[in-house]
C-alpha cells in the first residue's frame, strides 16, 4: 500500500535515499491507516461520566464529552484522549472582569495544576478557529473544557508532571476531539442567536402595534380594538414558533463541512 503512494522502489538501500524520496515516504505513512494499538491497558472516563460529572459540577446550558480511538505517539506509545465542554450556567471562571474560560487538563484522571501556558493541551485548544463556532472571544466565554491524556507513558515536559509537552499526534487528538463537540456547539449557540433575534424583531413590532392599530383605525374606520388584536395575532404567527431549532438539513451541512478537517 506504501508502494502506491510514493514513485521509487521501497526496495531502494536507505543509503541511496534522496531527501525527497525520505519526505515522500514519511508522508505517506501519515495517509496510511493503521490498526489501532490495543487499549487493554488505557483506561477512560468514559463520555457518559465525563457529561454527568460536568453537568453536576457547573449546571451548563450545554454540555458534551468525546472519547477518541487508540492513537500512538513517537512510533509506538499508545495514547487516547477524552474532551469534554460545558457552556454557560457555571462553567468558566469567575473573575474579577467577569467569566473567563478555563482548561480542566488531567493526565490519567490526575488534575494539572501548573504549568498551564507549556502544556500541549492549551496550545491545541488556542489553534482551533473558535469564531467559525459562534464563539468569539473565547477567553471571556463561559466555557469549561475537560481534557483527559490516558497513556501508558504520558510525556510531562518536566519531572514535576504538571504539563504535557508538545507532541504533534496529541496535540491533533485534542483538536479533533474538541471540533467533534464545537459542531453541536455551534448549533445550539446559533439557535440562540436566532431566537435572540427573533425575540427583538417581536419585542420591536409589538412596541408599535398601539401606533399602526391608531392609524389603520383612522383610515379604515374599524375599531382599533380589533386591529390591535388582529396585529397581535400576525406579530405571533410570525415570531411565536421555535427559531431556536436548526433545520436538520443545515446540521447535515455542517457536520459534512466539519469531516474535511480531520
Amino acid at each position: 500500500e506504501i508502494q502506491k503512494l510514493v514513485n521509487f522502489d521501497l526496495g531502494i538501500s536507505p543509503k541511496k535515499l534522496e531527501w525527497a524520496q525520505s519526505e515522500q515516504l514519511a508522508n505517506a505513512f501519515k495517509k496510511i491507516k493503521w490498526m489501532a494499538p490495543p487499549a487493554t491497558g488505557l483506561i477512560p472516563i468514559g463520555e457518559k461520566l465525563v457529561e454527568k460529572a460536568l453537568k453536576k459540577l457547573l449546571e451548563p446550558e450545554f454540555v458534551m464529552a468525546r472519547t477518541r480511538d487508540p492513537k500512538v505517539y513517537k512510533g509506538g506509545i499508545p495514547f487516547l484522549i477524552e474532551v469534554g465542554i460545558a457552556y454557560g450556567g457555571n462553567a468558566g471562571r469567575e473573575t474579577a472582569e467577569g467569566k473567563k474560560m478555563e482548561i480542566m487538563r488531567f493526565a490519567n484522571r490526575a488534575p494539572l495544576l501548573f504549568d498551564a501556558g507549556s502544556c500541549v493541551t492549551t496550545s491545541a485548544i488556542n489553534s482551533i478557529d473558535w469564531k467559525r463556532y459562534y464563539v468569539q472571544d473565547l477567553e471571556n466565554s463561559p466555557l469549561s473544557i475537560f481534557i483527559n491524556l490516558i497513556s501508558t507513558h504520558v510525556p510531562y515536559t518536566s519531572a514535576g508532571k504538571q504539563s504535557i509537552a508538545e507532541e504533534d499526534e496529541v496535540n491533533e487528538e485534542i483538536r479533533f476531539a474538541a471540533m467533534q463537540i464545537l459542531r453541536d456547539l455551534q448549533i445550539f449557540l446559533g439557535g440562540k442567536r436566532r431566537a435572540a433575534d427573533q425575540a427583538e424583531k417581536k419585542r420591536i413590532f409589538e412596541k408599535y402595534i398601539p401606533e399602526t392599530a391608531k392609524s389603520l383605525s383612522k383610515l379604515t374606520g374599524e375599531k382599533e380594538e380589533a386591529l390591535i388584536k388582529k396585529l397581535e395575532k400576525l406579530v405571533l404567527d410570525r415570531f411565536g414558533k421555535d427559531f431556536s431549532k436548526e433545520p436538520e438539513e443545515e446540521k447535515e451541512e455542517v457536520e459534512e463541512g466539519e469531516a474535511s478537517e480531520e
